[in-house]
């Protein structure tokens, strides 16, 4: 969401099928879920985690020119670090390598594939992230650009903005609202200091 990390992603997996017998498009449709779910779907005969493992390692050797989205870096620093989190369906060594790789900080709160044994789009992430939060998950609002993520968010009681990074806006229709870029939007603080309340609009 924050990183231009798919195609890296896309490829890899890709392969990965091919190599498993596979056919990749297959795959592909599932890739919003862990590794560990991918890997018990498609080749229930292996170890699931030591593959995952080592299909974590395998991303890692072909990802080149990870570059955060336009938007991406000014919108989080814009946040208080404790005030935001990620949620993906990856593993945390990617996780932690996109963000470095993208020049952007690393949330208080970070929900991987680790912390949960199902990906998007089961809410489990997201209500993992709001507890983590120690706000309501009523309270939270998720940008995402993926139909899983907008389902998973959904379910879990937040409102959504969707954002058309790899999704057509239709595709995102589960969304409360679509934007185009992340450079849309803007924070704000308002409130008191001892209950401060992040206010986020268009530019």
């Amino acid at each position: 969401m924050l990183v231009d990390s798919m195609p890296a992603i896309r490829r890899y997996w890709s392969d990965w099928a091919t190599r498993n017998g596979v056919a990749p498009q297959t795959v592909l449709a599932s890739i919003h879920l862990t590794a560990e779910e991918l890997i018990r779907r498609f080749a229930p005969g292996l170890d699931a985690i030591a593959e995952a493992r080592a299909t974590a390692i395998g991303q890692a050797q072909i990802e080149t020119g990870i570059t955060p989205l336009p938007g991406g870096r000014e919108l989080v620093a814009q946040i208080p670090r404790e005030r935001w989190a990620v949620v993906t369906s990856g593993r945390r060594e990617l996780a932690l390598r996109h963000l470095a790789l993208g020049g952007l900080p690393v949330p208080a709160v970070l929900v991987t594939a680790e912390d949960t044994p199902r990906g998007k789009p089961d809410p489990a992430g997201y209500l993992l992230a709001a507890a983590g939060l120690g706000v309501a998950q009523e309270d939270c609002l998720a940008i995402e650009d993926s139909p899983a993520g907008v389902q998973a968010a959904r379910t879990a009681g937040m409102t959504v903005l969707g954002v058309t990074n790899t999704h057509r806006i239709e595709e995102l229709s589960g969304a409360n609202d679509v934007i185009e870029s992340l450079a849309e939007l803007r924070i704000a603080i308002a409130g008191s200091l001892t209950a401060p309340e992040l206010v986020v609009s268009l530019r």
